[in-house]
């Protein structure tokens, strides 16, 4: 055996690893793309259409974002399916990213449990008392758990796909370049657009409205054990979490929830005495 010929297989074997992390990471971030995009576009036009209905004196009225209540249109669909389904929808992903590892189960049982979390640390985003829409519309108690149930449906469609997605994107195989390198791209797009965007959304006030900042820590203290978790993958190979991480990935998350669920809450109410 030559002195060279042992480091190799270690070498190949690190880049299988971090090929697995990347996948990980990309495969999330498509599945809460896909999420939005599918329930945020359609479920949205369908909750549009459901308030238009519940309130005959705003038709021909237009909402905040300069739109026609009432009417459907093409512009309107698009901007939808743009502006609220896929970057509601990546956001949506690079919060699961960070958050899916400290969220048991599988498949539907896992959507359900999903569906809580993300209206608690997404609902703030359409639930807003400085919304002008909620004055237009009269301030209509089941048009805000119409909006909650809304972003509650894309947690759970992204939990779903992201189920989906790992059954069928390729693993990295003998030579991980191939998927070193796709999925890589994949994820660093993320990271350079959707990260940014998701910290303004969460820590900025004023970027989409008055910004839950503690709930906004409580995601990064997680997202601090979901990194720590990755290292540790790439380092020994061994998939499992230490129980110290498992403890601090999961009391950040709780507390993320609650935090933001508190916000929302406290959103909700402020619209509903303002009526």
């Amino acid at each position: 055996m030559t002195a060279d010929a042992s480091p190799a297989p270690t070498e190949a074997g690190r880049l299988h690893r971090i090929a697995d992390v990347l996948r990980d990471i990309a495969r999330g971030g498509l599945a809460g793309a896909l999420g939005g995009l599918l329930a945020g576009g359609i479920g949205g036009r369908i909750v549009m259409r459901l308030t238009a209905m519940m309130n005959p004196d705003a038709t021909g009225l237009r909402t905040e974002n300069g739109e026609l209540i009432g009417a459907i249109t093409a512009n309107g669909t698009l901007a939808l399916f743009v502006f609220g389904g896929l970057f509601g929808g990546a956001v949506a992903g690079v919060v699961w990213v960070v958050t899916s590892p400290w969220i048991p189960g599988t498949g539907a049982r896992r959507a359900l449990l999903t569906m809580p979390i993300a209206a608690a640390l997404g609902g703030f985003t359409l639930v807003r008392a400085s919304n002008s829409d909620f004055v237009v519309l009269g301030q209509d108690g089941p048009i805000i758990v119409m909006l909650i149930a809304l972003v509650a449906l894309i947690g759970g469609a992204t939990a779903l796909l992201d189920g989906w997605l790992d059954r069928r994107l390729p693993r990295p195989g003998s030579d991980p370049t191939l998927p070193l390198v796709g999925y890589g791209v994949i994820a660093g797009f993320g990271l350079l657009l959707f990260l940014p965007l998701t910290l303004n959304t969460y820590l900025n006030h004023g970027f989409a409205g008055r910004a839950p900042l503690e709930a906004g820590w409580a995601l990064i203290a997680t997202g601090a054990a979901t990194a720590i978790w990755w290292a540790l993958r790439i380092a020994t190979g061994r998939a499992d979490r230490p129980p110290a991480l498992q403890a601090a990935g999961r009391i950040g998350l709780v507390a993320a929830v609650l935090l933001g669920g508190r916000f929302v809450l406290e959103g909700a109410s402020k619209i509903l005495a303002a009526g």
